[in-house]
């Protein structure tokens, strides 16, 4: 497997950091990122990158435990009135980071900027079904939806609350780059854009004061500069480790491996508007061409699990009878000619999943190897591909990433923002053209019949798994490289909730 270099300006970059980001602190924990997402409002992007430091810094109605446990968090309590309606009770007594309390009314305004089209939120999808929200009183709110809505408190452990009257006094802009204000264990210092967000901890925070006094999130796009970064203490906690990595880490004296299995799932989308990937029997040779045991043995160490199709065997609604595509490059072949291409045809893929590079690397191989000569390009991973997602939506015939689900256990998470083609369809609204499916998806999405539900699912997985609007590939593990200098375990649903974290031996 190929092995990353180490750059040659590792040096330079380290010695020129500033003091309080190399030379760490015993109350500083410093996180490693590939990049950071383009805002720090946390209803205006949809990145894992921001999402980790957004969960840190906000609070939403719900949280989960480390065992993946709803409990309270914003809300103390909660129950379903009807269908349609559900009740929450807000703690009392939550100080935003600029001293001002928590009332129902901020809880109205988040979800009303999201709900509110003309704000253009990317989280719109995750609660469009939402169609009000009420202040009953001092304590109390209720959320009113258009119909059954299944997925309401999944969605609800991320959805942070804002201040409504800071916002509207410093406008939509400074709050997502100078002046975000939340009510989460820390507090914004500084954002120095693509080197480091800085953050304090929150003393009046209602759970407690975090135990690191200061949170530094660096965004370091190059895997062998994260890689020294840990080994020379410059950071504390790197994610996606890829499996070269992993015996070096484990024999390491300063860092030591946590790692387990998330909803996270790799894919390829195909443009299904264009060719070749406007015929069917292209979309199905690409998925036999790929031999995904192969990818998870020796790629990724064994720390994954193939997948029919994009829906997870973590996530409510996964059907373990469709089976996956077995790798079979001469069964490719025949279909490629049966699509109309005996002699191959040239495309091109994109990815700005610069952590598992050499996995992209790989697939395209497998794809040429067939008669699907691909052309791998990489993208940045913030600008080129915000890019495609706000409004460009064209990556010549396809690309490859993953989709994490926002850690919402439910086959919705995946299938909507994948294949749905409105505007809350994220990939969907720009590749997907599979007739039959969106229906499909609201059927699911709004019946709090979980039978009937998870029928709809198994119905959508079959129909996907023959129709190969994407590449299925497979589930990975969260993989963590962690400092000796701290305690922390890899979580089943990717956060990074770092107010578990503890400096060793606390």
């Amino acid at each position: 497997m190929k092995r990353w270099a180490l750059p040659a300006f590792v040096l330079t970059l380290l010695l020129s950091l500033p003091p309080s980001l190399h030379a760490q602190a015993k109350d500083t924990l410093t996180v490693a990122l590939v990049s950071h997402a383009p805002t720090l409002d946390p209803h205006m992007h949809f990145e894992r990158v921001g999402i980790l430091v957004n969960i840190n810094m906000f609070d939403s109605l719900l949280h989960r435990n480390p065992k993946l446990e709803f409990e309270p968090s914003i809300a103390t309590s909660w129950k379903a009135l009807s269908d349609t309606q559900w009740e929450f009770k807000i703690r009392k007594g939550v100080r935003f980071h600029n001293g001002e309390t928590l009332t129902p009314e901020d809880v109205k305004y988040s979800f009303d900027r999201v709900i509110d089209q003309t704000k253009k939120s990317p989280q719109y999808g995750n609660i469009r079904a939402i169609k009000e929200v009420r202040v009953v009183n001092a304590d109390t709110v209720h959320i009113i939806t258009d119909k059954p809505f299944p997925l309401l408190l999944e969605r609800l452990v991320f959805f942070p609350i804002v201040p409504k009257k800071h916002i509207e006094a410093v406008g939509d802009q400074a709050f997502g780059s100078t002046s975000p204000v939340g009510t989460g264990p820390w507090k914004f210092v500084e954002w120095k854009r693509d080197q480091y967000i800085k953050l304090e901890a929150f003393d009046q925070h209602w759970r407690g004061k975090p135990p690191f006094k200061y949170l530094v999130f660096r965004a370091i796009p190059e895997i062998a500069t994260q890689v020294a970064e840990i080994k020379t203490g410059g950071v504390d906690l790197m994610r996606n480790v890829s499996a070269d990595l992993l015996p070096e880490f484990k024999a390491h004296p300063q860092a030591y491996i946590s790692s387990t299995p998330i909803l996270r799932v790799h894919y390829l989308a195909l443009d299904m508007r264009s060719a070749p990937f406007d015929k069917r029997p292209a979309r199905q040779a690409a998925n036999y061409a790929i031999d995904k045991g192969a990818i998870i043995q020796k790629l990724m160490a064994g720390l994954g699990t193939q997948t029919a199709t994009v829906v997870q065997p973590l996530a409510f609604g996964f059907d373990p009878s469709v089976k996956p595509y077995p790798y079979d490059a001469k069964k490719a072949k025949e279909l490629l000619a049966q699509a109309g291409y005996p002699n191959g045809v040239d495309i091109t893929l994109h990815s700005a999943f610069v952590e598992f590079r050499p996995v992209f690397e790989a697939i395209c191989q497998m794809l040429t190897e067939v008669g699907l000569r691909t052309t791998p390009k990489i993208w940045d991973p913030g600008p080129a591909w915000n890019k495609f997602f706000q409004g460009e939506g064209k990556a010549t015939n396809g690309y490859y990433g993953s989709w994490g689900n926002y850690s919402v256990f439910d086959a919705d998470a995946v299938l909507h923002p994948l294949y749905a083609t409105e505007q809350g369809g994220w990939v969907g609204k720009w590749y997907a053209r599979v007739e039959g499916l969106d229906k499909l998806i609201d059927e699911a999405r709004s019946s709090v019949d979980q039978p009937k539900r998870k029928k709809v699912y198994s119905q959508i997985q079959t129909m996907i798994r023959e129709e190969a609007p994407s590449i299925f590939l497979f589930t990975q593990y969260d993989t963590l490289a962690i400092s000796k200098k701290v305690q922390y375990a890899a979580r089943g649903d990717e956060w990074l909730w770092l107010y578990d974290a503890k400096p060793a031996g606390r």
